[in-house]
C-alpha cells in the first residue's frame, strides 16, 4: 500500500512538472473575488433558446470547480460574467458526389464575453471564442458506434424511423449543446485558470 501511495504521489508531481495542471484550485482573478454573476446570455443570432443552453453551461462549468460561487444576483456578486452570441454559421463539411445532398455539416459558433467587477473594472474580456461542430445529417453519415453518438439524444434504434431533416435538427441541437460547453470551457479557462 505504502509504495502505491509514494508511486501516486510521484505520478501526480511528474505531471506538474511537465506542464500539466488539475483544473480547480487556483484562479488568476484578485483574491476578492469569490462570487460571479451569470446573467441571461445575450443572443443576436436567429437561433433561438441557444442563449439559454450556453448560459447554463456557463454556470455549471463556473459551479464546477469550486473556485468561484455562482450567485444568482448583481448584489451579492464581486463580478458579473457577460457573453454574447454574435454568430452561428453552417459550413457544409462532406457532400454526396452524384447528388450534392450535404452528408455532414459544421456548425460554428462565436461568442464575445466580459467578466468585470460591479464598479466597471474589466477583469477579463474576449471578443471572439470560436468554435465548431461537425455533425451527420444523413443517416449514412452518421456513425452509430462512436462514444459521441452514444452520448447523445438519439439512440440507434431511433435512427432508422426518422427522416434526414429530423435527423439533422437533432444533431445540431446536440452540436448546439457541445458547443455551449466548450464555449464555457474556453471561457472558464481563460478567465480563471493560471497560464503554464
Amino acid at each position: 500500500m505504502r509504495t502505491f501511495q509514494i508511486l501516486l504521489l510521484f505520478v501526480v508531481l511528474s505531471l506538474e512538472g511537465c506542464g500539466y495542471t488539475f483544473r480547480g484550485g487556483e484562479s488568476v482573478l484578485p483574491p476578492d473575488v469569490k462570487r460571479v454573476y451569470i446573467p441571461r446570455t445575450e443572443n443576436i443570432t436567429s437561433e433561438q433558446g441557444l442563449e439559454l443552453v450556453l448560459t447554463e453551461a456557463l454556470r455549471d462549468e463556473f459551479e464546477r470547480y469550486g473556485v468561484l460561487t455562482v450567485v444568482e444576483g448583481n448584489e451579492q456578486a464581486d463580478a458579473v460574467l457577460r457573453s454574447k452570441i454574435t454568430s452561428v454559421k453552417r459550413e457544409t463539411r462532406t457532400v454526396t458526389s452524384n447528388t450534392d445532398t450535404a452528408l455532414q455539416l459544421t456548425t460554428v459558433m462565436r461568442v464575445a464575453a466580459e467578466l468585470k467587477r460591479k464598479n466597471g473594472t474589466s477583469l477579463w474580456r474576449n471578443k471572439a471564442v470560436v468554435v465548431s461542430k461537425a455533425f451527420g445529417t444523413d443517416q449514412s453519415a452518421v456513425v452509430t458506434t462512436s462514444a459521441e453518438f452514444a452520448g447523445g439524444s438519439i439512440g440507434s434504434s431511433t435512427l432508422s424511423s426518422l427522416d434526414n431533416r429530423e435527423l439533422s435538427r437533432g444533431q445540431e441541437q446536440q452540436a448546439f449543446e457541445d458547443l455551449s460547453e466548450q464555449v464555457a470551457r474556453r471561457i472558464y479557462s481563460e478567465a480563471v485558470l493560471p497560464e503554464f
